[in-house]
This record gives C-alpha cells, structure tokens and sequence, in this order.
C-alpha cells in the first residue's frame, strides 16, 4: 500500500464520519428507511473516496448494486409487515365487533 492508498483512506475515513455525525446530528425527522439510505450512502461515498481515485471502480460500483439491492430487500420486508399488521389488525375488530363487515 503506497502513501496515495493511505492518503485516499483516511481522506475516505473523515469525509464518512464527517457526513454520519453531520446526519446524527442534524435536527430532521428521517423515516428509518431514510436514515438507512443515508447512513449507506455515507458509507459508499467515503469508500468510493478510497478506491476511485487509483482506478478500482469495480469494487465500489459493486457495493453500490448491493447497497440498491439490500435496500430493495429492506423496503420489501417493512412493507410486507406493514400490511401483515393491517390485516391482522382488520381480522381483530372484525372478531371484536361482529358488525363490522
């Protein structure tokens, strides 16, 4: 590792730390989902920081089709439990209230 690898990390390192202390702090309500793209988007910029600049744009274009895909997934998961409540929900006042059609 040349003193450029080294230069291009920290450099990487303080400008994700930087932009994940920036959002902790900043006074906006983020749904989790947000804080999650955020907090990943952090992440990929102080990594792309790191690796774009010595050529390597595979690995980070790598990370963000998985950071894409693991969101995907993410949002998946709360909509599916968001609707599994609705109608868990809906069959608890139909079972309370034997009016409600």
């Amino acid at each position: 590792m040349n003193i450029e690898n080294v230069f291009t990390f920290v450099a990487g390192a303080v400008i994700a730390c930087l932009l994940l202390t920036t959002g902790h702090w900043m006074p906006w309500q983020l749904s989790r989902i947000w804080a999650y793209v955020y907090g990943v988007a952090s992440l990929w910029i102080g990594f792309a920081i790191w690796r774009l600049p010595v050529g390597d744009w595979l690995t980070p274009a790598g990370f963000l089709v998985l950071a894409v895909v693991g969101g995907a997934v993410v949002k998946l998961a709360y909509t599916t439990d968001s609707i599994t409540r609705e109608v868990r929900e809906a069959r608890m006042r139909r079972a309370v209230d034997d009016d409600i059609e």
